[in-house]
């Protein structure tokens, strides 16, 4: 049994397809699926996937023999990190996945590379990424996400409605949440946290929010509300600021609504010194930051 022949078999039980795991190695998939043959033939035939209409599935065994694989292959993976990266150095390239308080993030990235020049980042902010293995931190809207097997709070602030100064709630001094029932929202899209939060706190005031607009940008939310589209429930820290000057923030106070961001990472993969700086380094900044409700 070949090191490279479990790589294969780990990449074919993450997509399920032999074909996409051909691609990510840039082999043949008739190599691919011949190692899968010899791999399961060396486990005394035992078969890994059941095959039905043109696709395979894991199955039950294939299940179990995944799971020390993974394990294998990472504590393999752990070692030659550690063995490869001087321990007495910050560097090294650091792969973020940022879901959520971009903007805090990346200034303390920025904040971070002015300390330590030689550590590199890769950042990205794709709420349908699925290659969640390969970051090493994540900030996200949830305390469990994917293999980020630790967290801890990092920024928890009030959600606030923001309007045109035009609409006809722009001088209340406070809202209710029912009082939105026959609006029109401007969200993000259906698996950010800012649209899960609007969509569960409306259907408890008794309401099914009307979704207006479904936008990914921040930054055009924020327009639209301001060109008098719609409403949106919005972050009062990390939003603070950001706002058009013809945009009224005004506080929900029935039910107060509170959003939370988390760090994560998973203990059980290899941590370099930096990634651990880095992580320190995120947590000390936000206790900085004017409004958070973590101390």
């Amino acid at each position: 049994m070949e090191l490279l022949q479990l790589r294969y078999f780990q990449a074919i039980a993450r997509y399920e397809s032999v074909t996409q795991a051909a691609k990510l190695y840039q082999i043949p998939q008739s190599a691919m699926s011949q190692s899968l043959s010899r791999l399961e033939k060396e486990l005394g035939g035992v078969k890994l996937f059941d095959r039905k209409n043109n696709h395979i599935y894991l199955n039950e065994s294939g299940h179990i023999f995944l799971k020390y694989v993974d394990e294998a292959l990472l504590a393999l993976d752990n070692g030659i990190k550690t063995l490869s990266q001087p321990q007495d150095k910050i560097s090294g390239v650091i792969n973020l996945l940022v879901l959520e308080n971009s903007r805090f993030v990346i200034s303390c990235v920025s904040k971070f590379k002015n300390q330590y020049p030689d550590v590199d980042f890769y950042i990205c902010h794709d709420f349908y990424s699925d290659e969640i293995s390969n970051y090493d931190i994540c900030v996200a809207a949830s305390p469990s996400y994917r293999q980020m097997n630790r967290s801890l709070p990092l920024i928890k602030e009030p959600m606030m409605l923001a309007v045109c100064d035009t609409h006809p709630l722009a001088n209340c001094q406070f809202v209710h949440l029912s009082d939105l029932a026959e609006e029109k929202f401007i969200t993000q899209s259906a698996r950010s946290s800012m649209y899960i939060l609007t969509m569960e706190c409306c259907r408890t005031a008794g309401f099914e929010p009307r979704i207006s607009i479904s936008c990914d940008d921040p930054y055009y939310i924020r327009k639209y509300v301001s060109e008098g589209m719609g409403i949106t429930i919005a972050p009062s820290v990390s939003w603070a600021g950001r706002f058009r000057a013809n945009t009224k923030v005004i506080p929900i106070i029935e039910p107060e609504i509170t959003s939370t961001s988390y760090l994560l990472w998973n203990d059980r993969k290899y941590q370099s010194p930096a990634m651990r700086r880095f992580r320190h380094f995120l947590r000390d900044q936000s206790k900085l930051i004017e409004g958070n409700m973590i101390t």
